[in-house]
């Protein structure tokens, strides 16, 4: 009986405890949603661009406290910049898997649509990171040519957590130069 008692009450200890929901910051407070980063519940994501594509894979892949992640809003005609979905809490499966995918679109500058590719995985059949971050197996790589205008061009990405049916839906913009 005693058992029984301990474990009611470790039950209602966990279902009192506050859920942490959303983005934080190193102090644990939380940061608003903005455009390119946004939750719903315990389900976040976040739009990287980045014109250091090989530099990334380094560093998210070396073992660290914290991950220092080189991003950008500018880079030069026929320069690649690459667009990669951070995320955490993501729903579990009976399995205990994550399935996320992305849809990732593209916006010329006088906003005529200059990609719209098909629904791929960001997540999908992987065990959940559950509160830790991981950066999404299926990403976007960029490049705007000479016969492609310059400006600022704006990247939107529809991340869909098929095990809930939440969807965040993010854009960044970015501006290219001569």
């Amino acid at each position: 009986m005693k058992s029984i008692r301990i474990i009611v009450a470790l039950l209602m200890l966990i279902i009192c405890l506050p859920s942490f929901a959303g983005w934080i910051d190193k102090e644990g407070n939380p940061v608003p949603d903005t455009e390119s980063r946004k939750s719903i519940g315990e389900f976040g994501a976040n739009l990287l661009l980045t014109d250091k594509e090989n530099e990334t894979f380094q560093r998210w892949n070396t073992t660290s406290v914290g991950v220092n992640l080189s991003t950008t809003d500018k880079i030069k005609r026929n320069d690649f910049i690459s667009a990669f979905i951070i995320f955490s809490g993501c729903s579990v499966n009976k399995e205990g898997n994550c399935n996320l995918v992305v849809k990732f679109r593209v916006v010329q500058p006088d906003g005529s649509i200059y990609a719209e590719l098909p629904t791929q995985e960001a997540w999908v059949n992987k065990p959940a990171p559950g509160k830790f971050l991981q950066m999404s197996a299926g990403y976007i790589k960029i490049r705007i040519e000479d016969d492609e205008p310059l400006g600022v061009y704006q990247v939107f990405a529809d991340i869909t957590d098929q095990n809930s049916g939440n969807v965040i839906s993010l854009s960044s913009k970015f501006e290219v130069l001569e």
